[in-house]
Formats: structure tokens, C-alpha cells, sequence
């Protein structure tokens, strides 16, 4: 699904995710997914950086010759050789980068569906045969595709994912109580679809689909995400898989992780190489981390 591609559709090499999901297993830090990006902040301030939060960036700075020379920032200029963005790039090049044409496949690629997913807090503890990870694969497997890709339909038997974090990190909830995470893939925004109307329908049927899988549903805080709340992160398409991996999508084929055009930027993410994927994007930044080396003459 986050690949953006039908199973029959898809390069065999993606046959490996569905192995790793499904047969080896997959990894969880031990506070939860949060342990990664604050471990990647106490590694940044360990090294004498100085991390502003909530604090947008407004404009790229150049020197006369186009190169950057920093950022303005929460109305600071900030002085730097080099930036890296991690936004979506449609949304990089239309706030950041306006003046330079995006590359063909940020403008008229083919992205992925989107997802819906429901965060909730609930009292009670789920049922023993339930894992971390559970996924529920649907009968009409070939239709549902049909529907969520090609035709850009809601899915009439949906596979869906329900994650319970707390059976391995339970300080995520009170005594007594579970944090589970419901996904459903669903079309993203190039479909005609009203999120005002079809996000509380969907959050209903997924309240039915989790009663009776025997899942705890005292709602004690939830939070639902629909592609429109996607796109208002800056997700193009309202989806956060980005551009599908179809084969002049994948690897090698994404947006290039450096504009040329403006030199000292670079990129690191969803949409740029190697692709989609918590795993993906942490080596788009190891890569992005060499290219500003590289850039900056390996002296810093």
C-alpha cells in the first residue's frame, strides 16, 4: 500500500517488505517510535547544535553568486552554508524554493494512496491472542486495489493494520489502559471525495470493525487523520507515501536528494531517494548528511 502500488503491479524486489512484515518481523524501539527523533536530538545537541521547535521556515538565504547563506526563520536570519529540507517536496519547492521549476516528478508524478488513521486511547486491555502488530487481510483482495488505485474509490473490503504499541512500551498509557492505532489505506485527494463527510463515517465503521475483533473501544482521547488533515501538513496528495515506487519512481528514478540550481540545498524525506519508509527516510538523511559534507569540503 505505501509503496502505491497493486501487489501484481509492484517490482518482485518489494516482495522483501511483505516477508519482513509478515514472516521476520519488525523492529520497535523499546520507549516507542518517539525514541527515534528524540534520539536523533540528544545526538544533535550532543554534537553543539541548537534546535529551534515550532519555529517555520520562511525564506532561504543567498549570497550574490546563488549560493545559500542561511534561513530566515520565525523572523531571525539564521547564517548557514548549507540546508537540508525535509518537507514534502512540492511543498519545499512552493514555499522554500519558488523561483526554480520542481523537477518533472514532483510535478507530474504519481502518488501513493493515502491513509486513514484513528489514534486512540481506550480503557482495557486487548484480548491474549492479539499482537503488536495485527493485520486484517481482506477476502476480495484484487477488487479492493482496483478500487483504491485505479478507480480511487474507498475500499468495499478493506485490509486493515491495528498496532498496540502498549503491549511493548505500556508506559505509553495508565495502568489498566491501551493505545492502539487503526490504519485503513484509502484513495488520496485526486479522488472526489468530501473528508468532512467521509472521516466521520469511516471512524464509525472502524468503531464496528474494532468491537468485533474483540478490541478494547472505551474511548477515553482518540485522534483521527483523513488525507485532508495529510494536506494540511503539506503532504501533496494528501498522502504521506509520497510519490508511488513505480520503476521510474524507485530508487535511483525519485527527485534527486540535492537541487544543483541552488547550490548548498539539499533534501532528505518521502519524496526524494531512496524512498518511502521509516528506514527509507533515515538513510535519505545519512545521504543528505554526505552530500553536505561533500559540499562543505569534509572539513566539518
Amino acid at each position: 500500500m505505501y509503496a502505491g502500488l497493486a501487489p501484481e503491479d509492484a517490482l518482485a524486489l518489494y516482495a522483501v517488505i511483505t516477508y519482513m512484515d509478515s514472516v521476520s518481523g519488525v523492529w520497535f524501539p523499546a520507549d516507542g517510535m518517539h525514541a527515534v527523533p528524540t534520539t536523533m536530538a540528544g545526538a544533535l545537541e550532543a554534537a553543539g547544535a541548537r534546535l529551534h521547535y515550532r519555529t517555520p521556515a520562511e525564506r532561504i538565504l543567498t549570497d550574490a553568486r546563488g549560493r545559500v547563506a542561511g534561513v530566515q526563520a520565525g523572523g531571525q536570519k539564521l547564517v548557514a552554508d548549507a540546508v537540508v529540507l525535509t518537507a514534502d517536496l512540492p511543498a519545499a519547492y512552493r514555499t522554500l524554493l519558488p523561483d526554480l521549476r520542481p523537477p518533472r516528478a514532483v510535478r507530474t508524478g504519481s502518488y501513493s494512496p493515502s491513509a486513514v488513521v484513528w489514534h486512540l486511547g481506550v480503557r482495557g486491555t486487548v484480548p491474549g491472542h492479539v499482537s503488536h502488530h495485527n493485520i486484517h487481510f481482506a477476502d476480495a483482495w484484487g477488487e479492493a486495489f482496483g478500487q483504491l488505485i485505479k478507480r480511487k474509490e474507498l475500499m468495499s473490503d478493506p485490509s486493515r493494520l491495528v498496532t498496540i504499541p502498549t503491549l511493548d512500551a505500556p508506559g505509553m498509557a495508565p495502568a489498566g489502559h491501551s493505545v492502539l492505532y487503526v490504519l485503513e489505506p484509502v484513495p488520496n485527494l485526486t479522488a472526489d471525495l468530501d473528508w468532512a463527510v467521509e472521516g466521520p463515517r469511516l471512524r464509525e465503521r472502524l468503531l464496528g470493525f474494532l468491537q468485533a475483533g474483540g478490541y478494547p473501544t472505551d474511548i477515553v482521547t482518540e485522534s483521527l487523520v483523513t488525507p485532508a488533515d495529510w494536506a494540511a501538513q503539506g503532504m501533496a496528495a494528501g498522502t504521506p507515501f509520497s510519490l508511488a515506487h513505480s520503476f521510474s519512481q524507485t530508487g535511483p528514478f525519485r527527485p534527486p536528494n540535492l537541487e544543483r540550481r541552488r547550490p548548498g540545498v539539499f533534501f532528505a524525506g518521502t519524496g526524494t531517494t531512496p524512498g518511502v519508509g521509516i528506514p527509507m527516510v533515515l538513510i535519505s538523511g545519512e545521504l543528505a548528511a554526505r552530500r553536505v559534507r561533500d559540499y562543505l569540503g569534509g572539513t566539518r
